[in-house]
């Protein structure tokens, strides 16, 4: 396979709201481009987002991803839905498909990042036993 890539114009935890005539729109205060490569795992395509956004701070983070897919175009209008990127598949299938239409389309991200949190077994078990504390002091 050979490799292409695309410009893509990436949200950082923004907003995805569907306009008027129900097409998917993307909004955000931070945003940022990024080559994307059809040879990216998804794994790399996230490490890179959150390269773009948040610095080495030692802290793990989960990134969710979406991009905005044309669905249709009508009288010189594109029609988009938000659709979620999962898995390699999905990077080379959309890296194609906004290569194949790319001087028609914008190609847009939204990365939602969040910070991760470990829960451990000492955490649920104190939750628990606050919760059974909780429930023989109601009787």
């Amino acid at each position: 396979m050979s490799s292409s890539s695309v410009l893509a114009l990436v949200y950082y935890n923004g907003s995805i709201f569907n306009n008027e005539l129900m097409s998917s729109v993307f909004t955000g205060k931070i945003s940022r481009y990024l080559e994307v490569k059809n040879t990216m795992t998804v794994s790399a395509l996230k490490q890179a987002i959150l390269n773009l956004f948040i610095a080495a701070n030692g802290k793990s983070y989960t990134v969710e991803l979406c991009y905005r897919c044309p669905v249709t175009m009508k009288d010189r209008r594109t029609f988009y839905r938000s659709v979620k990127i999962e898995d390699d598949d999905d990077v080379k299938c959309v890296v194609g498909y906004a290569t194949k239409y790319e001087p028609n389309v914008k190609f847009e991200l939204m990365g939602i990042i969040r910070e991760y949190e470990e829960i451990t077994c000492d955490m649920i078990w104190e939750c628990l036993e606050k919760q059974l504390d909780d429930l023989s002091n109601t009787d």
